[in-house]
C-alpha cells in the first residue's frame, strides 16, 4: 500500500516494498524531464504507487520523454545483466532502441488516440543477459488519464511467454522431426493402435515393398510376408499385443522386386499419461547383409583357423581385454603346451626372464593406445632351448570401428641373431685388427669419406692428430691432399666395388710443420655391410719412404750393372759361338782316330784269326765297345753344340707328324717290348722342326729305355691349353698362348730330389752298365725347349714312372730374339 507524509512542508510517499520501491525513493528525479516527487501530479503518484505494488509485471511511460517506471514483478524480464537499474526514469527510447521500430508506433497509438491495444504471444526481442534475446510477450498498453483529463502516459500490463511459445514450437518441431525422422531412417517404420490395427507406415515401407496405403491398412502387411513362416509371426505378434511386452523377430519381407530379404524387426508399446498402450510403434531393419557378412566372418574363421593350423608361423589371437583366446599348433609344436595352458597366460613363463618385463610393457602399452606392436624376444622351446621371435600385432577393429583386439604373428629369427652377433663380433674383430695392426688402416664411411676409424700408424702416416681427422671427411681433416688424387680413386673404389692397389705413391705429407714428400704403398678396399652394400673404403698403408730412396740408389747401381752384363753378354754369346764352333771341329776331328781304331781293331782281329785267345779276344771287344760309346759321346755332343746355332728357321710344325715319325723310328723296339703309345691331337705351333723332332725322340725314347722288365710299356702324350692365370703364375708372356705337352710313362721313374738334376748335361742316374746313353739327352731337350721360349720340368717316382711337362707357346713371339 501507499503511505503519504509530509518533511518539511513537502509532501512524500513511500511506494510499496522490494527493490524497485527502494530505488524510486532514493533515485535522483531531478535529472528527469518530471523533476522531484513533490511537483508529480497526484494522478502519477497513484499509477507509480500502484505499480510498485502491484504482483503482476508492469510499468508506465509518462510525459512527452515517455519517462519509464516498473516494479519488481516486470523487474525478472529484464534479466541477470541487462537493462536494470539504467532503464528506470530513462527515457522510452534511449532505454529500447533495438525494439524502437515495434514498439514505437503502438505507443503512439495510445498516446494520440486514447485507444488500448492488445497482442498475444508477441515477439520483441530485448537486450537482457548480455545479449539480444528472442523473447515472446502477451501484453496490453491502456492510456493513463492526467488531472487535465488529457493522456498523459502509457500503462503496460505484460507476461512474458517465451517458455509456453518455445514449448508448443518446440513439440510441433518434435512431431515434424519425427515425420521427417520417420521417412527417411534407413528402417521400414510403422504406427498401430492398441489392438494391433497398423494406420501409418513410413515412406521406406513403401518404397521396399512396392505397395499402397489401401493395400496395407490394417492387417495388410500380411501379403509382404513369406507364407511359410507367416503364422509364426502372426502368432508373436498376437501374444505381444495380449501381454502388452515388446516384439523382436527375425523374418523375411518381399520387395517390390519380389525378392525376400531378412529384417529384423522391432515393436515397442506407447503408453498414455495414464500408463496404458494406446498406440505400437516398429521398425524393420534390414539385416541381410549384416547375415551375410556373419556367414562369410564364419567362413572367414574357418579359413583363418585352416591357414593358422596349416603355416609354420606362430599365430596367436587375443580379445579386447587383451586376454589370449587362440594359439596355432605352430605355437604347441614349439612350446610343447596344449593351446589350453598357452590360453592361461601360459606362455609368459616361457619368455626369457630378461626379455619378459620389457616385452609384455611394450605388449600392454600398445593395448592400451590400440596400436600395432613390434618386438624381439626369446621364448624357451620343448627342447629346453632359448629361441628368438620375431613378433608383429596389428590391432583388430569391428565394423563399427570398436577395438577388437590383435591377431599376433611370429617369425623363429634365431639364425638371423645369430648372423647378427657373428657380424657384430665380425665388426669387433675387424676394429681390433685395425687398431693393433702393425701397418696404418682406417675406415672411411659415406660418399663423403668420413674417418670412422684409425689407428695410431695412420695418424703418424697422415702427420694429424686423432682429434683433427677422426668423424670428419677426410678432405677437410687433411686438406693437405686435395689435388693429389687419393679422393678420386676412393671414389672410383666406392662407386664399383673394385679394389685399388698401388706401391711406391708420392704423396704430399705434412711432417714437422712443413710439407714433405713421402712414398706410400697402400690398398683401398670396398667396405661392405652385412646385405652386400657397400658403405666405405677399408684403407691400408705403409710408408715405404725409405724403401724407395735405396730403391733408387739400387737402380743406380743396376743401372750401370746392366750396362755392364750386356757388355759381358755380348762377350759370352761371342764365347758360345766359338765353343760350338770348337766343338764341332774337335766331334769331327775326333771322329777320324775313332774311325781308325775301329778298323785296326778290326784288322787285328782277323789277323790273329784261331790265335786269339780268349784274353785277347775280351781285350778286343772293350776296345771296341769304348769306341762305340765314344762315337756315340761325340756325337751327342755335335747335336748338342748344334742347338746354339741362331740361324735355325720357326716354320708352322704338325706335333702329331712328329709323334708318327718317332714311333716308325723306334717301331722295332716297340713291337720288341709290346709297347703302347697313345696320343692325344695335339696342337700345330711355331717351331724348329729338326728340334722337335729331337725333343719328342729323346723324350719317347727314354720311356722306352727306362721301362720296366715285369711291365709291358705304356707311354701317353696329352696336351691342353694353359689359362691366363697360369701363365701369369709362371711369369710366361702374357701376349701369348701356351700349350702345356705331356709325357707320361710307367717306367722306372726317379726320386723327386732329382727332378732338376736330371736336366745336367751328362747326368746319370744309373750305371751305364743297366741302361746306355750319354747323360746328354734330356739337357738338348731343356735345351731345345729353352730356345722356343718355353719350360720343361719333370716329376716322378721309382713306383709310379715318370711325367714331363713341355710347355711351349703357339705362336713365335716376334719381339723376341732366338
Amino acid at each position: 500500500m501507499n503511505t503519504f507524509f509530509e518533511t518539511s512542508n513537502d509532501l512524500y510517499f513511500l511506494s510499496g516494498g522490494g527493490e524497485m520501491g527502494e530505488l524510486t525513493r532514493n533515485y535522483d528525479w531531478s535529472k528527469t524531464s518530471l523533476g522531484s516527487p513533490e511537483h508529480w501530479s497526484q494522478s502519477l503518484r497513484l499509477t507509480v504507487s500502484m505499480i510498485l505494488n502491484s504482483k503482476f509485471p508492469m510499468f508506465i511511460w509518462w510525459g512527452e520523454d515517455l519517462i519509464q517506471f516498473y516494479n519488481d514483478a516486470y523487474r525478472v524480464s529484464l534479466g541477470e545483466d541487462g537493462k536494470h537499474p539504467l532503464a528506470l526514469g530513462q527515457k522510452a527510447q534511449e532505454c529500447w532502441p533495438e525494439i524502437w521500430s515495434i514498439i514505437h508506433p503502438l505507443i503512439v497509438g495510445v498516446m494520440e488516440n486514447g485507444e488500448s491495444t492488445w497482442r498475444e504471444d508477441q515477439l520483441i526481442p530485448i537486450y537482457r543477459n548480455g545479449k539480444i534475446e528472442d523473447v515472446y510477450w502477451t501484453f496490453s498498453y491502456s492510456p493513463i488519464v492526467s488531472e487535465s483529463k488529457k493522456i498523459g502516459g502509457v500503462l503496460v500490463v505484460c507476461t512474458e511467454t517465451t517458455d509456453k511459445v518455445t514449448s508448443l514450437k518446440s513439440s510441433k518441431d518434435s512431431e515434424e522431426r519425427f515425420q521427417t525422422m520417420a521417412d527417411n531412417i534407413p528402417n521400414l517404420a510403422w504406427m498401430a493402435d492398441a489392438e494391433g490395427w497398423i494406420f501409418w507406415y513410413n515412406k521406406k515401407w513403401y518404397e521396399y515393398s512396392g505397395t499402397t496405403p489401401a493395400q496395407m491398412e490394417g492387417w495388410g502387411w500380411q501379403s509382404v510376408h513369406d507364407p511359410i513362416e507367416l503364422p509364426a509371426v502372426v502368432k508373436r505378434w498376437q501374444a505381444s499385443i495380449l501381454s502388452g511386452q515388446p516384439f523382436e523377430m527375425v523374418f523375411p519381407l518381399r520387395g517390390a522386386d519380389g525378392i525376400f530379404r531378412q529384417f529384423l524387426t522391432r515393436v515397442l508399446p506407447v503408453h498414455d499419461s495414464e500408463g496404458n498402450i494406446h498406440q505400437w510403434f516398429g521398425t524393420n531393419t534390414d539385416i541381410t547383409a549384416q547375415i551375410e557378412t556373419e556367414q562369410s566372418l564364419k567362413e572367414s574363421e574357418q579359413r583363418f583357423r585352416i591357414m593358422a593350423e596349416a603355416t609354420d608361423v606362430l599365430i596367436a589371437v587375443g580379445d579386447e581385454t587383451s586376454n589370449a583366446v587362440y594359439f596355432n599348433n605352430a605355437w604347441v609344436t614349439l612350446t610343447g603346451r596344449p593351446m589350453e595352458e598357452l590360453v592361461k597366460f601360459g606362455w609368459v613363463d616361457l619368455v626369457h626372464p630378461d626379455d619378459r618385463d620389457g616385452f609384455l610393457t611394450l605388449f600392454l602399452n600398445s593395448f592400451k593406445n590400440k596400436e600395432t606392436f613390434t618386438g624381439e624376444f626369446r621364448v624357451l622351446n620343448k627342447q629346453g632351448e632359448y629361441r628368438w621371435l620375431l613378433a608383429n600385432g596389428p590391432p583388430r577393429f569391428h565394423e563399427d570401428g570398436s577395438f577388437a583386439g590383435y591377431i599376433s604373428s611370429c617369425v623363429d629369427i634365431t639364425e638371423r641373431k645369430k648372423a647378427e652377433r657373428a657380424v657384430q663380433e665380425k665388426e669387433e674383430n675387424l676394429r681390433n685388427t685395425i687398431l693393433e695392426a702393425p701397418v696404418a688402416m682406417c675406415i672411411f664411411k659415406g660418399p663423403e669419406f668420413i674417418v670412422e676409424l684409425a689407428n695410431e700408424h695412420m695418424y703418424e702416416l697422415w702427420g694429424k692428430t686423432a682429434e683433427q681427422v677422426m668423424h670428419k671427411p677426410i678432405l677437410e681433416g687433411l686438406p693437405e691432399v686435395i689435388g693429389q688424387g687419393f679422393d678420386v680413386l676412393l671414389e672410383g673404389v666406392y662407386t664399383t666395388g673394385k679394389s685399388f692397389l698401388a706401391e711406391g705413391v708420392p704423396a704430399k705429407l705434412p711432417r714437422q710443420g712443413k710439407i714433405e714428400t713421402v712414398y706410400v704403398n697402400f690398398v683401398y678396399k670396398a667396405y661392405h655391410e652385412s646385405d652386400g652394400s657397400i658403405s666405405g673404403v677399408l684403407a691400408v698403408a705403409i710408408d715405404v719412404t725409405a724403401q724407395v730412396s735405396a730403391l733408387q740408389k739400387i737402380e743406380e747401381v743396376v743401372a750401370e750393372r746392366t750396362q755392364e752384363l750386356a757388355n759381358a753378354n755380348k762377350k759370352l754369346q761371342k764365347s758360345n759361338s766359338e765353343l760350338a764352333q770348337f766343338a764341332h771341329i774337335a766331334s769331327h776331328d775326333l771322329q777320324e782316330p775313332l774311325r781308325k781304331i775301329s778298323i785296326f781293331t778290326e784288322m787285328l782281329e782277323k789277323n790273329l784269326g784261331d790265335n786269339l785267345n780268349d784274353k785277347s779276344k775280351n781285350y778286343l771287344n772293350k776296345i771296341n765297345y769304348s769306341s762305340e760309346r765314344m762315337h756315340i759321346l761325340i756325337r751327342d755332343v755335335l747335336t748338342y753344340s748344334e742347338l746354339v746355332k741362331e740361324n735355325e728357321s720357326f716354320i708352322k710344325v704338325d706335333l702329331n707328324k712328329i709323334v708318327e715319325n718317332i714311333k716308325k723310328e723306334y717301331d722295332l723296339l716297340i713291337e720288341e717290348k709290346g709297347a703302347i703309345v697313345q696320343v692325344a691331337d695335339l696342337p700345330i705351333i711355331d717351331a724348329i722342326p729338326i728340334q722337335m723332332t729331337q725333343l719328342f725322340g729323346n723324350l719317347i725314347g727314354n720311356a722306352l729305355k727306362f721301362s720296366r722288365k715285369d711291365n709291358v710299356p705304356k707311354i701317353t702324350i696329352l696336351d691342353y691349353k694353359l689359362s691366363v692365370e697360369e701363365v701369369h703364375n709362371l711369369s710366361l708372356s702374357d701376349e701369348l698362348e701356351y700349350y702345356n705337352i705331356q709325357f707320361k710313362d710307367n717306367g722306372i721313374g726317379f726320386k723327386k730330389e732329382y727332378a732338376e738334376q736330371i736336366f745336367d748335361i751328362f747326368q746319370r742316374l744309373h750305371p751305364k752298365t743297366e741302361y746306355g746313353g750319354t747323360g746328354i739327352g734330356l739337357s738338348m731337350c731343356k735345351k731345345i725347349v729353352l730356345n722356343h721360349h718355353g719350360i720343361i720340368d719333370a716329376s716322378g717316382s721309382t713306383e709310379n714312372g715318370a711325367v714331363f711337362n713341355v710347355i711351349v707357346p703357339s705362336k713365335r713371339n716376334r719381339n723376341t730374339d732366338l
